[in-house]
């Protein structure tokens, strides 16, 4: 007598019950244990922008406007998007988030064929990624969603993930350049960004290749790129750099000297989760899986993607998310200038989805990825200083260290590719002004 009614999710196995909101026809997600506070279905928490255009399509890539505004009021303000991992160690991954807890069961159900509360926790647990030590499963459980996403991009599910990462970053929004009839061209700034809106350093390089297509540019990340103060200035010398890291490596050992005990490992790397270097690089992730649900929505079936510093780490999330939707748009070329990304992987995921080539304009004499950007990735090079490994004929490295003398310099000295190269031999740096071809 007096017990709400409980219900089973069909679709992920998690139980549920009628929304609180008056004349709401949709289902909640009950919690587990007694039920103390009313509980509102994901329009009534904006969790989902609504479920009538869940998976709908748009037309252009600028109607994502309407595409995210929100169809019911929010009556549970008080709930907040939240990583599953404490102290933020699971930010390693791009999904790193608690979207929902119906969320976790659908990402459960779609991977293990899991169902009820197990496919929950089971989803949940991919979904928080971080160190296999505590409790993740480090990159191979960021793989695994990525890969049963795909589907989902421009779908319900993929409706929520995007929604969730607009949530947490309010500066995010997609400006339109220029019309055109051409392929739509997508650029994505990162850190030492000239303007905010407009062009800024685009207009030339994109217009000399794409003179007829669209061009949108994505902002993205305002609040952790403005903490990348370490990292301003196109000359950044091997000294300052080196001064920088050594007072991180003191600042951890102080750290750890006051966290003495087993959980100080963890500690020490939540400090380093929530460096200003770190929250960029996974705001930037997150940025390209927006991206992707967003382009899966839309009418066109090819785009090209163009990135700057961390902005080609957006656009390589995006392009890896979309590898794995079948039937989603393709990518006819990508263009990564200055790439802030390791170079060292497996890059099938990548280049399988592009038609033409990844083109990876990379320069030996940019101070920022050769010295700040190593000091902050232990054991890595970024991409934008000695080119992807392995190359091939769709992975394309350019070395433009001729030309391109400082992070900041890649608008003015480079012009994009108009066609894959066929020279295979590593170049000797500096021997051209023209960009050369390299396998290094």
């Amino acid at each position: 007598m007096g017990q709400l009614p409980a219900y089973v999710c069909t679709g992920c196995g998690a139980p549920t019950l009628p929304c609180a909101a008056v004349m709401c026809a949709n289902m909640a997600i009950r919690e587990e244990g007694a039920i103390r506070v009313q509980r509102y279905c994901a329009e009534h928490r904006h969790e989902i922008p609504g479920f009538e255009k869940a998976d709908r399509k748009m037309g252009a890539l600028n109607d994502y406007r309407e595409f995210l505004s929100y169809e019911k009021p929010n009556l549970a303000k008080t709930v907040k998007v939240v990583g599953l991992a404490s102290a933020g160690v699971a930010a390693a991954t791009p999904f790193a988030f608690l979207a929902a807890p119906a969320f976790g069961g659908a990402v459960g159900a779609a991977i293990g064929g899991y169902s009820g509360i197990v496919a929950t926790k089971v989803g949940l647990a991919l979904l928080g990624g971080g160190a296999v030590a505590a409790g993740g499963l480090g990159m191979a459980g960021g793989t695994a969603v990525v890969t049963a996403v795909g589907a989902a991009l421009g779908a319900a599910l993929g409706g929520t993930i995007a929604n969730a990462y607009v949530r947490q970053d309010k500066s995010f929004h997609i400006e339109m350049l220029q019309d055109g009839t051409g392929v739509p061209v997508i650029v994505c700034n990162g850190f030492l960004s000239e303007t905010k809106t407009g062009w800024g350093e685009w207009r030339n390089i994109v217009t000399d290749r794409y003179p007829d297509s669209p061009v949108y540019r994505v902002h993205w990340g305002a609040r952790e790129l403005r903490h990348l103060t370490l990292f301003a200035g196109a000359n950044v010398g091997k000294a300052a750099a080196g001064a920088a890291v050594r007072g991180a490596a003191a600042k951890a050992a102080n750290v750890a000297a006051k966290r003495l005990g087993p959980v100080a490992p963890a500690l020490i790397a939540a400090d380093v989760a929530k460096n200003p270097w770190h929250m960029a690089k996974n705001r930037a992730e997150k940025t390209g899986v927006i991206l992707a649900d967003l382009l899966a929505r839309t009418e066109a079936d090819s785009y090209v993607l163009v990135g700057h510093s961390l902005g080609t780490r957006a656009m390589v999330v995006a392009a890896q998310a979309l590898s794995s939707k079948k039937g989603g748009p393709r990518v006819q070329a990508m263009h990564l200038l200055g790439a802030a990304i390791g170079g060292k992987s497996d890059w099938h995921s990548l280049t399988s989805v592009v038609d033409e080539a990844v083109y990876n304009y990379h320069s030996s004499n940019d101070q920022v990825l050769k010295f700040a950007y190593r000091g902050t990735q232990p054991g890595e090079r970024a991409a934008g200083e000695v080119g992807f490994r392995p190359a091939d004929a769709k992975l394309q490295n350019v070395d433009v260290s001729a030309n391109v003398k400082g992070h900041s310099q890649y608008h003015q000295q480079v012009r994009l590719l108009t066609e894959p190269m066929t020279r295979w031999e590593p170049a000797e740096i500096g021997a051209s002004a023209m960009p050369q071809a390299s396998t290094d």
